[in-house]
């Protein structure tokens, strides 16, 4: 790895505190506001398969959310008892998983939106909306290429 101008690391490392205090603050506020229904952790899984809209096994999501397979496995076992997603076997191997979302599931996570949309407007409501467009383009570039990174690291 080369070195970072010391100028430069402070405004990489600022910027990522802030994200970091930016995503503790809003998950916080995530929780509130979906409760009792769905946790933020479960929400993320099916906004997830809301944007992908077909089947993937435990694993993949694991990585996906780059975390243990045994903390995905209890987060799809508690949204398969809410009848948010289903849990198959695989037609080959009945060992392999595969989960997708159910119509219930996209039920909910409308229901879990329609919550956390005013939620997230009201935060808003002090900036230039312009503003916070001009940023998107750059915040999603880097998760694409933070993405990329993952999938590269992971086998994704």
């Amino acid at each position: 790895m080369s070195t970072v101008p010391e100028e430069t690391a402070g405004v990489v490392f600022g910027f990522f505190t802030e994200i970091a205090i930016l995503d503790q603050l809003a998950t916080a506020e995530l929780t509130r506001a979906l409760s009792p229904e769905i946790n933020p952790s479960e929400f993320g899984v099916l906004t997830h398969f809301v944007r992908l809209d077909h089947a993937v096994t435990p694993t993949y999501l694991a990585r996906a959310f780059q975390m243990a397979k045994p903390s995905m496995t209890a987060i799809l076992t508690k949204l398969d008892r809410k009848g948010f997603v289903s849990i198959r076997a695989g037609a080959k191997d009945r060992r392999r998983k595969f989960v997708s979302l159910t119509a219930a599931g996209r039920a909910a996570h409308e229901r879990a939106l329609a919550r956390v949309a005013p939620l997230m407007a009201a935060r808003l409501s002090g900036f230039n909306i312009s503003d916070i467009a001009a940023i998107m383009p750059v915040l999603s570039a880097l998760r694409a290429h933070m993405d990329a990174a993952r999938n590269n690291a992971d086998g994704l």
